[in-house]
């Protein structure tokens, strides 16, 4: 009898710390849910720092960006090498113009299935697939189903993001920081809209 009753307070334990997780990991999914619908249209400079999984730096990029949710978003590449990505919230364009080539996609396509789309905006049943965690104010999500997903973290400062990263399943690490951040309440929506140069070659993916 009293080994019964052990087991019975040991799955009953079980079950309330499993509750207690859970319902903490929905809190913190929540949380970051409302951090990001705060955000205000923004623009901002970034640095890129690409690791490897030993910790080498691989790569370094310095650009702007600027965003308005959801799913409007602007992302200049100047250096070292010259990268365009423009989306309107339906279509994304990249264009490099060292090769005078544009490729254009469905945005749902291209990177649906990405972590930046929560910073994009995402859709609420996008929310459901994402685990979240959150440790010395950095969230972390994951993607439980999918072993190939990238570890995506986000990190705020005075309620705008100060930085975000990407892991690849391989380890590289890419590392953003954003600086000089400037809000307002609406933006030119020809910064969202690219008209392709002439003479480009077209890749169009949709």
């Amino acid at each position: 009898m009293r080994n019964k009753m052990s087991l019975k307070k040991i799955v009953a334990t079980a079950v309330l710390m499993t509750a207690s997780m859970l319902t903490h990991a929905q809190s913190v999914k929540e949380e970051l849910q409302s951090q990001l619908s705060q955000l205000k249209p923004f623009s901002a400079d970034f640095t890129q720092v690409v690791t490897s999984v030993e910790g080498d730096n691989l790569a370094t990029a310095q650009g702007t960006m600027q965003l308005q949710r959801p799913n409007q978003f602007r992302w200049e590449t100047m250096s070292p090498d010259e990268q365009l990505i423009v989306s309107n919230g339906e279509n994304l364009w990249f264009y490099n113009p060292f090769v005078e080539q544009v490729s254009i996609y469905s945005l749902k396509d291209a990177i649906a299935n990405t972590p930046f789309m929560l910073i994009a905006g995402a859709e609420p049943a996008l929310w459901e697939t994402y685990r979240v965690t959150k440790k010395a104010g950095i969230y972390t999500v994951i993607t439980p189903n999918d072993a190939a997903a990238a570890v995506f973290t986000l990190q705020f400062k005075d309620g705008e993001i100060a930085q975000f990263s990407v892991q690849e399943q391989q380890g590289q690490n890419s590392l953003f920081a954003l600086t000089n951040h400037k809000t307002m309440n609406k933006m030119d929506p020809a910064l969202f809209n690219f008209i392709i140069p002439e003479d480009t070659d077209i890749d169009d993916q949709r």
